[in-house]
């Protein structure tokens, strides 16, 4: 196409070709778009059933803590406390969704039209100066590390070894080395800077998926702690049970040898009497 003069048909075979080739490029955006956008209906789905979730362990929780004080009443607390920095936290990022969504009016079932929202100067504007953030867009990382500290902080001794791992990898705000960018970047340029809209909101969806996510396994976790406590057999000890209180000299002893606790009753023999 690039040598020799061409006539006017070539010229026009030509342009036809190239806006071919540019409206399979924007049909195949489209489609990639769109899937973001389904992909973010399917973690608000999951969310919503995330919460479901969530409440109903709780009512467990507080339900074991009114019959086991001792057990799982100080457990109970350290839930309430992390469910209500989870639910700030959430409601943070709600704030943020609903800021660069709205100049995008949704259709008749609630959807955005993801397929306009290929921009990514709303969330550009909103963080970032050059490769420098702005108070907003630190706000938004700061906002991570206090989270994933204070959450931590909380829990103590009472969150599992796999549930710590997990968070640090999940809330992880640290420097990325960009293979595209060919340099390092900070955790908000690569996450989110120069992204299309609708790929950023999917990810914000995803975060708050992470946050409830926490809290699920932080609540499961006190559970499971205590019933590996209970079913753990340093917690029980041999005792040996002989089928008869006395043997003959020379005669077999026979009996059990069980697993069990001793346990310690005061009786108050006037009450008995």
């Amino acid at each position: 196409m690039a040598g020799g003069k061409l006539t006017p048909r070539q010229k026009m075979i030509n342009l036809m070709y190239l806006v071919f080739i540019a409206m399979l490029a924007l049909n195949m955006s489209k489609e990639v778009l769109s899937a973001f956008g389904i992909l973010n209906i399917k973690i608000e789905d999951a969310n919503q059933l995330l919460v479901q979730n969530n409440d109903e362990l709780f009512t467990q929780l507080s339900q074991k803590a009114t019959e086991q004080p001792k057990q799982y009443g100080q457990k109970k607390d350290k839930v309430d406390q992390i469910r209500k920095l989870s639910a700030d936290y959430v409601t943070y990022i709600d704030g943020i969704k609903t800021k660069i969504t709205q100049g995008y009016e949704k259709d008749e079932d609630g959807n955005l039209p993801f397929e306009s929202m290929d921009k990514g100067d709303v969330i550009d504007e909103l963080w970032f100066v050059g490769d420098k953030l702005k108070p907003e867009g630190q706000e938004f990382v700061d906002r991570m590390k206090k989270f994933l500290k204070s959450v931590k902080d909380i829990a103590g001794s009472d969150m599992l070894e796999e549930t710590k791992f997990k968070l640090d990898k999940r809330f992880s705000t640290a420097d990325v080395v960009s293979k595209r960018a060919g340099t390092t970047l900070s955790y908000l340029h690569y996450n989110y800077n120069g992204f299309p809209l609708i790929a950023s909101l999917t990810k914000l969806t995803q975060l708050q998926n992470d946050i409830k996510t926490t809290e699920n396994e932080i609540i499961s976790g006190m559970f499971l702690e205590g019933v590996k406590k209970a079913a753990s057999l340093s917690a029980f000890e041999a005792i040996v049970v002989p089928d008869k209180t006395a043997f003959f000299s020379g005669e077999a002893v026979t009996g059990k040898i069980i697993l069990g606790k001793k346990i310690k009753l005061i009786l108050n023999l006037n009450a008995l009497t």
